[in-house]
């Protein structure tokens, strides 16, 4: 799920800085564990997991001691202008059926960071497809934001021997409104993985904003993806004319 927020200017920090951070910490990272040697093997294969969306939630809680972490920088052109911000996504696995999720796709512009607990009720015993319900609570991070916002919703998830693909919708009864996303992730190769996803959100009194995401990610070991999408506006509403999107990926644990 990618939230639909209207921009607010960021002076003094810009989506190339971060995308440099970004790539300077992975590549530091990647550079550390080659000279550690390779790392112990994980109860499932990294070579053979899929990479995880841009945005998009995991269908099913990740495994107990399993952590994954997506940090990205984003490029929004609106009004002929571009705004800058960025955006991450941390995923453990709390027990067998329960995942936890926090994450803020508009750090700079979204007052609310959301935690979101994923229960994995209705799962296959190989855990390619599964269905779980969720609760997420929207806590201030700014300063001026105040109050807890309640959500819920589900995932679901169907994965195959090349590919993935995952759902999230999110609903407001407070509100009355709703959000998600879709999200399809194909092996090209043991390194290279295309991505395409659908957002949107919409409710009584609001006007329904989509967009559609293309991109691709790079595995440049196991555990480490870095990732290049784009994204357009689908619905006449719309929150910008075009995106870009720079992410890293880290997954470590058990995996």
């Amino acid at each position: 799920m990618h939230r639909l927020r209207p921009f607010g200017r960021a002076p003094g920090i810009t989506a190339s800085s971060v995308a440099a951070l970004a790539l300077i910490g992975i590549l530091c990272f990647a550079q550390r564990a080659e000279a550690q040697g390779p790392p112990p093997a994980p109860e499932k294969s990294g070579e053979m997991e899929l990479p995880h969306a841009f945005f998009t939630h995991e269908g099913l809680p990740e495994g107990v001691g399993s952590y994954s972490l997506r940090v990205a920088a984003l490029t929004s052109r609106i009004d002929g202008e571009s705004q800058n911000d960025f955006a991450f996504h941390l995923e453990l696995g709390l027990t067998k059926l329960i995942g936890l999720h926090i994450r803020n796709d508009r750090f700079l512009n979204s007052p609310k960071t959301e935690a979101m607990f994923q229960f994995g009720v209705l799962t296959n015993e190989a855990g390619t497809m599964g269905f779980a319900p969720i609760i997420e609570f929207q806590f201030p991070t700014h300063s001026g934001a105040t109050g807890i916002t309640t959500e819920t919703g589900f995932t679901t998830v169907l994965k195959g021997e090349g590919f993935a693909f995952n759902q999230v919708i999110h609903y407001n009864p407070r509100e009355d409104a709703a959000d998600g996303s879709a999200s399809l992730v194909v092996r090209l190769s043991d390194k290279i993985f295309p991505v395409i996803e659908l957002l949107g959100e919409g409710g009584r009194g609001m006007p329904t904003v989509g967009n559609v995401l293309a991109g691709l990610k790079l595995r440049l070991r196991p555990g480490i993806t870095i990732g290049l999408a784009f994204a357009v506006p689908l619905t006449r509403a719309k929150d910008f004319t075009s995106q870009g999107i720079l992410q890293s990926e880290l997954v470590w644990g058990k995996m």
